[in-house]
């Protein structure tokens, strides 16, 4: 029977980004994922690094999504250096499409909202986006340019986070459900799974949209999937070089030329399908944002299943059991929040406090509902 300072659940990009943090303070770490890590949202996920709210949940995000994008020149280089793999950052900004008569006052509002949340977007003229990004639709009536956004290949990111991990001396234990979740005495020592007990300080369920169906964890991490769709694209001219953002979807550029389109929002349970009304409505509205789209080549399409919560925000802290931690529910948010989340994670187990305030996301307002159920 192996002893860890630390077991994580789950080796997705929020797993695997908090045990590379927790290994490079020197704790010994286990990662156990029911299939081949990294390959569930964060394998799906599209890369844009978008912090500015869009809904009045995300402005309970926006402090760890801003010290998460803040974070990620710093982070990106610990983990090429440490893999000596490259996770394709790149920082080419965000262009924002506006369609119909009402396009300019609704890109003022959003534009004085995201100014007030202290972001730096910046209202332009048609000539300065055709300026920025030529291929952009003529039929779009207002822009805004948010150039502190930033992207990255979600799968080479990832790739780059577990092998950095385990060059780091993180043990990886793939293809390995979690049966149970060892407590005595009101603390979590470890974990069985695959029939064989691990032992430990600390365990940390990060397990996206399937940390539910972990033994017992419904009580603190509801979470549950939704589905997205995605389309990759292949132009042959004109493509796009920075990301494009409309209403109803958005285009973001790869270093290999491919252009990434998305992305639906499905309640579909665990099904992980492609249909043809997806793909439909994401090429839609990528040629509504570039109309040279239109002739690009369909070289791959995917979808994913995004971890949902109840109110929509991630479920981050310490549960009422000594020792048994969440990190999950990140929503669409995953990639853009891992590093913040690696760090306020691990702020937390190694220095008993985080440096935001996080109560909002704590996984006892899920258990309080529980018992009251329960009764």
């Amino acid at each position: 029977m192996k002893t860890f300072d630390a077991i994580i659940v789950g080796g997705g990009i929020i797993g695997g980004s908090l045990a590379f943090e927790l290994a490079t303070r020197k704790l010994s770490v286990l990662i156990i994922d029911r299939q081949v890590p990294g390959q569930e949202a964060s394998w799906a996920a599209a890369g844009m690094l978008a912090p500015e709210p869009e809904s009045a949940d995300d402005i309970h995000v926006l402090p760890l999504a801003r010290m998460s994008l803040a974070s990620y020149p710093r982070f990106v280089e610990a983990i090429e250096d440490a893999s000596g793999l490259a996770a394709q950052f790149r920082s080419d900004g965000t262009l924002r499409l506006y369609f119909g008569v009402d396009g300019e006052s609704e890109r003022d509002r959003a534009a004085a909202c995201h100014r007030d949340a202290g972001l730096s977007t910046e209202s332009v003229s048609i000539a300065q986006a055709r300026e920025i990004e030529p291929s952009i639709a003529t039929s779009a009536t207002a822009f805004a340019w948010l150039p502190y956004e930033c992207s990255i290949d979600p799968r080479a990111l990832t790739h780059a986070v577990l092998t950095a991990a385990e060059r780091k001396g993180v043990e990886l234990r793939h293809g390995t459900a979690v049966d149970q979740v060892l407590t005595s005495n009101g603390r979590c020592d470890g974990v069985v799974a695959g029939g064989e007990t691990s032992r430990s300080r600390h365990v940390v369920i990060a397990a996206g949209c399937f940390s539910a169906g972990v033994d017992r964890m419904s009580r603190y991490a509801p979470t549950c999937p939704v589905r997205g769709q995605i389309v990759a694209l292949q132009p042959s001219q004109n493509a796009p070089k920075c990301v494009l953002r409309g209403h109803n979807g958005y285009v973001v550029p790869r270093n290999d030329g491919r252009v990434i389109a998305g992305s639906t929002s499905e309640n579909a349970g665990f099904e992980k399908q492609v249909t043809a009304e997806g793909i439909e409505q994401i090429l839609r509205a990528a040629t509504e944002l570039a109309p040279s789209l239109s002739s690009a080549v369909i070289v791959d399409t995917w979808s994913g299943l995004r971890p949902d919560t109840p109110d929509h925000l991630p479920i981050l802290g310490p549960t009422d059991i000594e020792g048994l931690w969440i990190a999950t529910g990140h929503y669409r948010n995953g990639i853009l929040l891992a590093p913040g989340t690696a760090r306020v994670m691990r702020e937390w187990i190694v220095d008993g406090q985080p440096s935001l305030a996080l109560e909002k996301f704590s996984p006892l307002r899920f258990a309080a509902e529980h018992r009251k159920a329960a009764r």
